[in-house]
């Protein structure tokens, strides 16, 4: 019988899961891994304390990123104590507030590629609230911050 435990991420663990994943993700790219891709990148998550569902959505927010930038992202080499340009926008994607509907508590989604990728950062903050943490104040962030839990086997 598997019992559930709670796993805390140690603080800023969440920023640094980020930019490894998005470090991971652009190295698989330049090694052409191909189908085996999304596969690679939920172990990589996991072993960084995300969950796959959660990594799964930290892969669409980068490749809806590459959309609306019109290229690929460009991270740092995986030991690199700076941050690219690519990776600060990434985090600041993830941490700032969402615009709310006036009179709502309703995110204000914009059509198309910009709202797809809104939609897939609301996502992120739902599936990773406590791993990645939101300095965001918007509707989303009061419930969108469920409880970390990993299966653990007994």
């Amino acid at each position: 019988m598997a019992r559930i435990e709670r796993v805390i991420a140690p603080a800023g663990h969440g920023r640094s899961a980020v930019i490894r994943l998005l470090r991971h993700y652009c190295a698989m790219r330049g090694k052409g891994v191909g189908g085996a891709r999304l596969s690679r990148l939920v172990a990589f998550g996991q072993s960084l304390c995300l969950r796959p569902t959660g990594t799964v959505a930290l892969s669409s927010v980068f490749q809806l990123t590459e959309a609306v930038l019109k290229r690929h992202l460009v991270a740092e080499t995986r030991d690199a104590r700076r941050l690219s340009d690519d990776e600060r926008t990434i985090l600041r994607l993830l941490e700032n507030p969402v615009a709310i509907v006036p009179g709502t508590a309703m995110a204000d989604i914009p059509p198309g590629l910009p709202g797809a990728l809104a939609s897939a950062v609301l996502s992120v903050r739902r599936l990773c609230g406590d791993v990645i943490p939101s300095r965001a104040q918007d509707g989303m962030a009061a419930w969108s911050r469920p409880s970390f839990v990993q299966p653990v086997a007994s």
